[in-house]
């Protein structure tokens, strides 16, 4: 990750997201009120949340959107799209050009920033330190090759140091190997001292312990960005109490548990038609909430959302079931579950959790002969075909609801693998490029966009800056900030979703290429709904006619720009 430029208008070059096996993720920090510097990036006219977007644009670096505020004319260099107003490169999520950097940028501006470098940090979880969980994922035909991760993620450095600007900087990349468990709290806590204690110390980190939150805690109480899979499902709490200091690249439990039972409110009421037991399609809907859940009860509030939501709408729960995620213990964890849903004569199961454990409640539901319907919630992975082909298929085949990622395409035609095709001819390493992408793309980006001199506010008010972008079936909406989809300051990332169903006749790739039978679905060809803006009717719901499982071509609204690759192909 280190480019050998001070620009990066035209001169050569030199991230869920989580390493794998990571998948199911201090006091308050004030924030620091800056008087807005002009051109030098420095931070709104206030504390976050309180400058407006154009006091944003007015206080950052030179934007198209700043020029046009000033009435100036702006030449932004041979790397900038003049009719798009982003930088050159096939990417729907370009940032908007900047003014190319000369100058000062300010020197040691934050702990892990000097006027050469940005030190960043990987965190990595090696395989033998939760081997069932690795070969479960393992077993799902995921890479859990180090190697070929850390090879992924450095090329991708490359890409991003080339085209997105650093202002004179370089990213300087270091990886750290976790010596604990994912859910190990006490050597969660003891990784990210040794983080913050090493020389020089970083300004951000990728990924983190996927089932301790203290790893999170502890970098923001050492002013440390936590960023992509660091902060996994973090509650909005806890995310504000810690800001400016953790970015993950979803929506917040709580907007995923908004969305999901707005779906649920406004096209599941009535009989459990989708049920696996003809029984039960002849009921009204008796509804049972099935939902992960920590120890400390860090996820109380995704669920006391989601009830509360859905009870707004009309949707009372029977029962509702909280289940660790505890691979050892899973089948007999799985045997109490099911009797209790069934006890309570639940015909729809609300499913909210990991990708792992509904392998062991659909093979205990079939053991006990009960068959429901499966409405998905918000969930991490459990929307991904990669591990919906090892849940029991007779239940599954009955599963239907929310899903957070962008509708599925051929490889070549997905943003990270494409960009790293354009810029080296060659596809990436690793096969799970996609969940490494997002943690370098959030870094990237916010360095773009803050300015010169680098801080965590700055850094900060960087995403914020970001124009909401996307919305096809191919390129969920992103956005940062006050932009008006949500109410108050969205810290989070994307801000739709999908109706999805699952087809177990279907036949193709997974997420990581194998190919095999079963796919997931999208409704209404993958049509996305903003909050608020879900219909009463989503046509396509176990209809192949009207819903797509992959996208051989990229669908209308959500083609990239095309650009000569650097690679020459």
């Amino acid at each position: 990750m280190e480019p050998t430029r001070k620009s990066s208008r035209g001169r050569p070059a030199a991230l869920r997201r989580y390493a794998p096996v990571a998948l199911v993720a201090v006091v308050a920090v004030a924030a620091v009120a800056l008087v807005g510097r002009g051109d030098d990036g420095g931070s709104g006219s206030g504390p976050e949340g309180t400058a407006t977007a154009k006091e944003l644009i007015r206080s950052g670096p030179m934007t198209p959107a700043k020029a046009k505020l000033l009435g100036r004319t702006v030449d932004f260099g041979p790397g900038c799209d003049t009719e798009t107003g982003r930088i050159k490169v096939p990417a729907v999520y370009a940032p908007p050009c900047v003014e190319p950097f000369t100058g000062d940028n300010g020197g040691a501006t934050a702990p892990g920033v000097t006027a050469d470098t940005i030190e960043v940090v990987a965190y990595l979880m090696p395989p033998e330190l939760d081997p069932l969980q690795a070969a479960v994922i393992s077993g799902a035909g995921a890479e859990l090759g180090l190697d070929a991760i850390k090879e992924t993620s450095e090329r991708y450095g490359e890409y991003f140091a080339a085209h997105y600007e650093t202002y004179g900087r370089k990213v300087r990349l270091r990886w750290y190997e976790a010596t604990g468990s994912a859910r190990d709290a006490a050597k969660a806590k003891a990784d990210a001292l040794a983080i913050a204690s090493m020389k020089p110390k970083p300004f951000a980190v990728f990924g983190g312990p996927s089932q301790a939150p203290e790893f999170a805690d502890q970098l923001a109480a050492e002013h440390i960005l936590c960023l992509g899979g660091c902060s996994l499902a973090t509650p909005e709490r806890f995310s504000a109490e810690r800001q400016p200091y953790l970015w993950g690249s979803g929506p917040s439990p709580e907007q995923a548990a908004t969305m999901a039972a707005e779906m649920i409110g406004k096209l599941f009421k009535g009989r459990a038609e989708h049920a696996g037991d003809p029984a039960f399609r002849r009921r009204e809907r008796v509804y049972g909430l099935l939902h992960y859940g920590t120890p400390d009860g860090r996820q109380r509030d995704l669920f006391e959302t989601l009830r509360d939501q859905l009870a707004s709408r009309g949707v009372k729960l029977a029962t509702d079931v909280e289940y660790f995620l505890d691979i050892a213990k899973a089948q007999e964890n799985a045997r109490t579950v099911i009797s209790k849903l069934k006890a309570a004569r639940v015909t729809t199961v609300i499913f909210t959790g990991d990708p792992l454990m509904p392998i062991y409640f659909t093979k205990e539901a079939t053991a006990q002969e009960y068959f429901p319907e499966w409405i998905i919630g918000p969930s991490v992975l459990a929307d991904t075909t990669v591990f919906a082909r090892q849940y029991d298929q007779r239940q599954w085949a009955h599963a239907f609801g929310l899903s957070l990622p962008a509708a599925r395409s051929a490889p070549e035609n997905g943003e990270s693998y494409r960009v790293y095709k354009w810029q080296f001819g060659e596809k990436p390493p690793s096969n799970v490029y996609s969940v490494i992408y997002p943690e370098p793309q959030i870094l990237y980006t916010g360095i773009h966009l803050a300015g010169p001199r680098l801080t965590p506010e700055t850094f900060r008010d960087g995403l914020f800056r970001y124009p909401v972008t996307g919305g096809g079936p191919t390129t969920p909406t992103v956005s940062r900030g006050r932009h008006g989809i949500w109410p108050g300051i969205d810290r989070f990332g994307s801000d739709d979703v999908t109706l999805i169903w699952w087809d177990p006749e279907a036949t193709g790739p997974s997420e990581i290429g194998d190919v095999g039978k079963g796919m997931y679905q999208y409704a209404d060809h993958g049509r996305r709904y903003r909050p608020g803006k879900w219909p009463t009717h989503v046509p396509g719901l176990f209809d192949r006619s009207r819903s797509t499982a992959l996208f051989d071509e990229i669908p209308a609204g959500s083609a990239p720009p095309d650009y000569p690759s650097p690679a020459g192909g």
